[in-house]
């Protein structure tokens, strides 16, 4: 029984797993997808919570996460790239493609810095995820100001979160998930320091 606890994050986020294989066969912006895609969204807020809640927290339920935070962006990224192409002005994909590359530019550094496959999750990190969730909302009625302004300020979220996210990396002596903002990497640190 103690084992099936356990792994009851990682459940969650094997559900959003299967919702993003799901997703590649629904049609995108029907009720099936928001359904589907509103499942992924909840299992992504859930699984983390449940695992800090009742301490369940794992090195593979981490890597897990990450893994299917990629996973379900790129099948987002698929499903509805084509109306993006169609839809989106240029300055809306530098912003987009800014994001992006950041957010790439933090997994490497992460990788090679502390052998992990992971980011840390900051504050604007849950806010950039929260609105690229609630991206594919503002397609509904497709009027172009709502999606356009949506990329516009979220987008620029987005990339001051993942500039963050390297400055942590970059700084930061040791991985660290407590490190939700540049602003508490020394702090953690000190605490590492007198833990031992």
């Amino acid at each position: 029984m103690k084992k099936i606890a356990k792994a009851i994050p990682n459940i969650i986020t094997s559900i959003r797993i299967i919702g993003a294989i799901g997703i590649i066969f629904i049609e995108p912006f029907t009720l099936a997808f928001f359904l589907v895609y509103g499942l992924c969204g909840v299992t992504d807020a859930l699984d983390g919570f449940v695992a800090r809640k009742f301490h369940l927290e794992s090195k593979f339920g981490s890597i897990l996460d990450s893994v299917s935070d990629l996973l379900f962006l790129g099948v987002m990224a698929f499903k509805i790239m084509p109306t993006l192409i169609e839809l989106l002005p240029i300055w809306n994909w530098i912003i987009i493609l800014t994001a992006v590359g950041f957010q790439a530019i933090a997994y490497i550094i992460c990788a090679i810095k502390f052998k992990k496959f992971s980011a840390v999750h900051t504050y604007a990190n849950k806010i950039m995820s929260a609105a690229i969730f609630f991206y594919p909302f503002s397609f509904i009625g497709f009027i172009p100001a709502i999606y356009e302004t949506y990329v516009a300020v979220f987008g620029t979220v987005a990339i001051y979160a993942s500039i963050e996210i390297n400055l942590i990396h970059l700084i930061a002596k040791e991985y660290d998930e407590r490190n939700k903002s540049i602003f508490l990497v020394k702090r953690n640190e000190r605490k590492v320091v007198e833990e031992k």
